[in-house]
């Protein structure tokens, strides 16, 4: 512990000494003193002319910050209505996601019955056979009684 204070006090010294020493070199050296006064009084006369021009100018610098703050306030609002339709999308999407998977399911389990259905038929005989066509025509389907009839009537 008194170690530190040692260690403390030779700092302070050392501080002291210096500044001390650039007191005594400003107070010689007129060039010096003269460069430290001339920055002095120009940080001064410069920090004095902008508060006079803040001054007579106060109410332009207000409205200036009153837009901003307006254009600001719009903007986040309209982020915040189009962050709102996003989530209100993206629940409709959600929606019709459910929508296709449960039709989706609906068709397998159509497709499963009929695959089913054609397996445990009796054979080929049941199955309705396509009429042979003629070259570059598609096969098609015999007509039945029923359209027979219709083109009867």
């Amino acid at each position: 512990m008194e170690q530190k204070k040692t260690n403390k006090s030779w700092l302070y010294g050392g501080v002291a000494t210096g500044l001390a020493a650039g007191l005594i070199f400003f107070a010689t050296n007129r060039k010096a003193r003269t460069k430290v006064t001339t920055t002095f009084e120009t940080i001064s006369r410069t920090t004095g002319e902008w508060v006079e021009f803040i001054k007579e100018n106060r109410e332009s610098f207000v409205e200036h910050i009153r837009v901003s703050a307006d254009r600001v306030a719009s903007i986040v609002e309209e982020a915040s209505d189009d962050i709102q339709t996003i989530v209100e999308t993206s629940q409709q999407l959600k929606e019709h996601t459910f929508d296709i998977l449960g039709t989706i399911q609906e068709a397998k389990e159509e497709f499963e019955e009929l695959s089913s259905r054609l397996r445990g038929s009796e054979g080929p005989e049941e199955m309705i056979q396509l009429e042979e066509a003629a070259e570059g025509e598609r096969k098609q389907l015999p007509p039945s009684d029923v359209d027979t009839d219709e083109l009867k009537s």
